[in-house]
Parts: C-alpha cells; sequence; structure tokens
C-alpha cells in the first residue's frame, strides 16, 4: 500500500469538521464540576460587556397622615459593571514529516490525537482559573531563591495559606508548564517544570536571577491575563487586599469599598473544623442579604468532612449523579459535591443562576483566508491556534458566599 500524502488542506478539512470543534467546546464546558454547573453564557459582540447594576434603591417612598405632602420624588443609584474578556490560546505544531501516513485512518488518529492533547491542557488551565483570582497564580515560592536555583519549592496555592495541604502545595502544577516566578520569566521564555514532589518541582533551565519569597508562580506572560474566577466574585473589598493580595477592591469596574451591595460574603474560621453551626451561619449569611444558594462546591476533603457530621435521623437525599459522572449529596436544601481543584480548605456555596461565561464565541481555530494552518517560518512545520475571548460574569456577587480557612486533614 501506498503513502497517504497530507496536504495544508486535507488538515484544514478535517479540523472544520463539526464533530472536531464541538469536541473541544464539549470539553472545556465540562472542565470542572464547577464550570459544569454554569449552564448560562452571555454572547457579547465586543471586547466586553456593560449592564447596569443598582447600588442604591429608590427612595421615594413613604407613609403620611391625610392630607399631607406626597415623599419626594427618588429613583435608584446605578453604575456600570464591565465585564472585559480575556484571551486565550492554545497552539499545536505539525511537522513536515507528520504529513506522511500509511492511511488516510492512520492520518485521522494522529490528529485526534493531537487534538486531545491540546483539548486537554486548555481544559486543565481553564477549571484551574475558573476558581482562581484573575491574577493567574498557581502556587507562592516558598523562601528567597538565589539565581542558578533549578528545585523550587512552593507554598500556598492559588496565593492562599489555606488553598491546599502543607504536604501537597504543588496540586495545580504540571510537568511540562512554562511558568515564570513574579517578574522573572528568563527573559519571556520562561522556566520548564518537571519532577514534581508534594511541596517543589525542578525548572529548566535554572533560574537566570533571583527570586523573593512568596513571589507569584504564574504561566509564563500570563499574570494578570486570566478567567477572574470564584476567588475574585465571592469576595468583599477588604478580602481582595488583605487575603488575595490585590492592589484594589474594584470588581468589573465596581470598587466594592464604596460600593458595599456588590460585595460577596466571605467568612474565616481561623482555622476551625467543619462544624453544622458553621455551615449554617454561612447560610444565614446569604439569607440576611436576601439570597439562598443551592449548590455546595468543594474539595473532596470538605465533602468528607461534611458528610461525616451526618446523623442517621438527619434529612439527607442519598447521593446522585450530576452531568459528566459527578455525584452530589442533599442536606437541608443543598446539594454538595466536590471539585478536584477547588482551594482545599473552603467550603463554597454557589448560586450557579448568577453566574454566566461572558464570551465572543465559542472556542474557533484562527484562520488566515479560509486556512486553519499556517506555515512557521524558517521551519518545516505548520500550526494551528486555537482561541477562545471569554471572562466569568457574577451579576449579584451577594448571593454567593464562602466559609474559608478551615482546618480540614488532607
Amino acid at each position: 500500500m501506498g503513502d497517504y500524502q497530507v496536504t495544508a488542506s486535507t488538515f484544514d478539512a478535517l479540523l472544520k469538521e463539526d464533530y472536531i470543534r464541538q469536541d473541544i467546546v464539549d470539553a472545556i464546558n465540562k472542565a470542572t464540576v464547577f464550570k459544569s454547573k454554569l449552564n448560562r453564557t452571555e454572547t457579547i459582540d465586543g471586547r466586553r460587556a456593560i449592564y447596569p447594576v443598582m447600588t442604591q434603591v429608590a427612595q421615594g417612598n413613604g407613609s403620611r397622615a391625610e392630607g399631607a405632602p406626597l415623599p419626594n420624588f427618588g429613583g435608584g443609584v446605578y453604575q456600570d459593571a464591565i465585564v472585559n474578556t480575556f484571551s486565550h490560546y492554545a497552539r499545536f505544531i505539525v511537522t513536515g514529516q507528520a504529513e506522511v501516513f500509511s492511511s488516510r485512518n492512520a492520518f485521522v488518529q494522529f490528529v485526534e490525537r493531537t487534538l486531545k492533547d491540546t483539548k486537554e491542557g486548555l481544559t486543565l488551565n481553564l477549571a484551574r482559573q475558573s476558581w482562581s483570582d484573575g491574577s493567574g497564580t498557581i502556587a507562592m515560592v516558598n523562601g528567597a531563591q538565589v539565581a542558578g536555583t533549578s528545585t523550587i519549592p512552593v507554598k500556598n496555592a492559588y496565593g492562599v495559606a489555606w488553598g491546599s495541604a502543607a504536604a501537597n502545595t504543588t496540586f495545580l502544577v504540571r510537568p511540562g508548564m512554562v511558568v515564570q516566578f513574579g517578574s522573572e520569566n528568563n527573559g519571556g521564555q520562561g522556566y520548564t517544570v518537571s519532577n514534581i514532589t508534594g511541596t517543589g518541582f525542578n525548572i529548566a533551565p535554572a533560574l537566570q536571577n533571583g527570586v523573593a519569597d512568596a513571589s507569584r508562580m504564574t504561566l509564563v506572560n500570563s499574570a494578570n491575563q486570566e478567567v477572574e474566577g470564584w476567588l475574585k466574585m465571592v469576595a468583599t473589598a477588604s478580602f481582595m487586599t488583605s487575603v488575595l493580595g490585590m492592589s484594589s477592591a474594584v470588581y468589573h469596574a465596581i470598587d466594592r469599598a464604596a460600593t458595599p451591595v456588590w460585595e460577596g460574603n466571605v467568612t474565616d474560621a481561623s482555622q476551625a473544623a467543619l462544624s453544622l453551626a458553621l455551615v449554617r451561619a454561612i447560610k444565614d449569611k446569604l439569607f440576611v442579604r436576601g439570597e439562598t444558594a443551592s449548590l455546595c462546591i468543594t474539595s473532596p476533603q470538605i465533602v468528607r468532612d461534611y458528610e461525616a457530621l451526618l446523623q442517621p435521623n438527619q434529612r439527607f437525599v442519598p447521593a446522585t449523579k450530576l452531568e459528566g459522572g459527578a455525584t452530589t449529596i442533599e442536606h437541608d436544601g443543598l446539594m454538595f459535591t466536590k471539585d478536584k481543584d477547588a482551594p482545599l480548605q473552603a467550603l463554597n456555596l454557589v448560586s450557579p443562576e448568577n453566574i454566566s461565561w461572558a464570551q465572543r464565541n465559542d472556542p474557533e481555530f484562527i484562520k488566515q483566508g479560509d486556512q486553519i494552518l499556517q506555515k512557521v517560518s524558517g521551519y518545516d512545520m505548520k500550526e494551528a491556534v486555537l482561541r477562545w475571548y471569554s471572562n466569568l460574569d457574577c451579576a449579584q456577587p451577594r448571593s454567593q458566599a464562602m466559609l474559608y480557612n478551615l482546618n480540614v486533614a488532607a
């Protein structure tokens, strides 16, 4: 049997197939349990979405005696929430040698394997971003490191002490990640991760310059360019500045320090063990603001500890299946499920109906003319780039709540 010769047009034709694109979209939508529960999507025409937020209710009302003058006119006060989308990319390369196959079936299998790698890398990245605060922090450097160091110890997944267990601070780190530490990025080329342990990993090349303790580890050139996820949408003004270490308390162009109605709900458990009383207190915090949560998405360890609190005579519903294979238990009107990427020591009360993905489009390949694969100058290879403009938007942060800094065994 002769060789099956592939051209750029052959590659393009396969990449344009609806099932290829839809498979990527479906994978991203189920990237994490948290992501799969967000069923609302806002499709926007430009780079951002703008909508009004009532920050003060109308005061043109009151009770009066017979014949008394009517209340003064009063209208509601609004501010614009501005949701900027961020640009997410995934690239893959096809070398000239990969353009000759024994059969068309072998060619199709090669493309599917390449796309599977691309898809899995993108979904892992977005799974982490869904929980993060937009800064891109994966972990923090543990102790000052000098130039020439090639083994990096880290702490504080997501940049918070309660984000991970002390013995597993690398749970968000993956082999092959290309990262930087603070502003140290190896001249823009980054450092490649390998040999991951529970609390550190190796990098190549070795550090070109020293980095300070608590420097933020991010993907190279991605700092502050990622999805504004759960930790930011649920935050209060003081939580953003004192816990997340942000320079301001602005969420989607509205300053929470001056607009408390735009704050979420957070409670520091101060390393107390999870209890039904603490759960009731955070639920009541929502209730007094006129809100209730329908879902708790949290780490496997928190779900484990919560299940241990339940007694046989308490009202709970047996575990049921969710889309994507996750399971949930229901107790006292609240469904509990777990997400492997959730911050370890936090219980999260989520109102999915008030969270949506603001996106310009579903993920798509960048085209030049009608071509997806583009020649890489100076090399016998072609590249394809998958692109997605999106961000998370919570139009009602007061309906979200988090009990954090719990004492949780790994």
